[in-house]
């Protein structure tokens, strides 16, 4: 469970009717800011896709340190640009009140320290804004990352169900060339190899449990709970074909534009800088980070296309082998195919049927990466 910390915030009552881990630990927020139905969502021992964005601004270390850093900033009146440049004025200042003529040596460090501060003023375009712009960003990138946590703790577990599939391919195999071995039609090598096939699955097998675990501990810690705690991590939705349909990069391109979390950093700056160069160098880049983010976009959607494709081969191919399945069952119940006949069409039947959730999750993946690039995380080069 998370850390006790916010008991002292509820009542007993209230207490009581928690039970989750997000009750123990301080939220982000004031209590005031959601409904009492909505913390008791956050507070279960439950991880939802939709909420993981509420997770993350409410639990995430880095975003509430993110947080405090804001409230420092506002205290210590660091708002403006002119009190950012100021700040480094009165560096330059106790730089120079240290020269001494005593030292050259020290003098000179001091000079230089103080010349140094003098250019971080003048060229600054700092101010709060462009800071709570900067931390929004990086608490969309973390919200992000954990949907991509998520989905890859997914995938690995699919890897792993198709792991164990290829176990029992193995294992029957095996027993297939130890049946052909009595028969003198295989060779003690042939049974060594089949041998090795399964301790070489099994090997992988043991890998892929412990990156399934490591992703689910990465992805507990960035909502909140501690790495060893168990939270039921429901399933991701279904992805949804008609929001894949509506996909539009030339009719989305404004507001990823809008929308981008760079550019709105750098054009903020530009409206805080006062030194010429400072202000052509931001204009350029602000281009470029245009330019970056509609490439961007356009391969995004590229990626949903290919995506979707392949699910629906995936699928296309699942449905003739579940043909080919209740065929061999019809026959396997009458009698006509042996069980190993039965057990691979079976062991075929299932691979084909992970291969369409491994497909359909590729698929979800690249809508959420499309819908992320319109919604300010498209990646525009600085």
């Amino acid at each position: 469970m998370r850390n006790l910390k916010q008991i002292a915030a509820f009542s007993l009552a209230a207490v009581l009717s928690f039970s989750g881990p997000a009750l123990n630990v301080w939220a982000g927020s004031p209590e005031f800011s959601r409904t009492q139905e909505e913390w008791m969502k956050l507070r279960d021992n439950v991880v939802e896709y939709e909420e993981l964005a509420d997770l993350i601004h409410e639990y995430n270390v880095t975003v509430q340190k993110n947080q405090l850093d804001l409230n420092n900033k506002k205290k210590d009146d660091l708002i403006t640009r002119d009190q950012y440049a100021q700040y480094y004025r009165d560096a330059a200042d106790d730089a120079r009140s240290a020269i001494s003529g005593d030292d050259p040596v020290t003098d000179a460090k001091s000079a230089v320290s103080a010349a140094k501060a003098d250019k971080a003023a003048d060229d600054n375009t700092e101010d709060l804004e462009v800071y709570r712009l900067t931390y929004d960003q990086t608490e969309a990138n973390l919200a992000a990352q954990a949907q991509t946590l998520m989905i890859t703790y997914f995938q690995q577990k699919n890897q792993l169900e198709s792991s164990q599939l290829e176990l029992e391919r193995s294992e029957a195999d095996y027993q297939t060339t130890l049946a052909k071995q009595s028969a003198g039609m295989v060779t003690q090598a042939d049974i060594l190899a089949a041998r090795e096939t399964i301790q070489n699955t099994s090997v992988s097998m043991e890998k892929l449990r412990a990156s399934v675990e490591e992703t689910r501990q990465k992805f507990c810690v960035m909502l909140g709970w501690n790495y060893n705690d168990s939270p039921e991590i429901r399933d991701l939705p279904a992805a949804d074909s008609g929001h894949i349909q509506s996909l539009n990069p030339e009719a989305d391109k404004e507001k990823a534009l809008q929308n981008n979390y760079t550019i709105n950093i750098n054009k903020r700056k530009l409206e805080n800088a006062s030194a010429d160069i400072t202000k052509e160098t931001l204009k350029r880049t602000i281009s470029s980070n245009e330019q970056s983010i509609s490439t961007a976009l356009v391969k995004a959607y590229q990626a949903v296309l290919q995506a979707n494709a392949a699910y629906e081969q995936a699928v296309t191919e699942y449905n003739l082998e579940s043909k080919t399945m209740d065929v061999i069952r019809q026959k396997y119940q009458l009698g006509m195919v042996s069980s190993l006949v039965y057990q691979k069409q079976e062991n075929t039947y299932k691979t084909k049927s992970i291969a369409v959730k491994s497909a359909e999750l590729t698929l979800f993946s690249s809508v959420q990466t499309y819908d992320n690039t319109v919604n300010g995380l498209a990646s525009a080069g600085g």
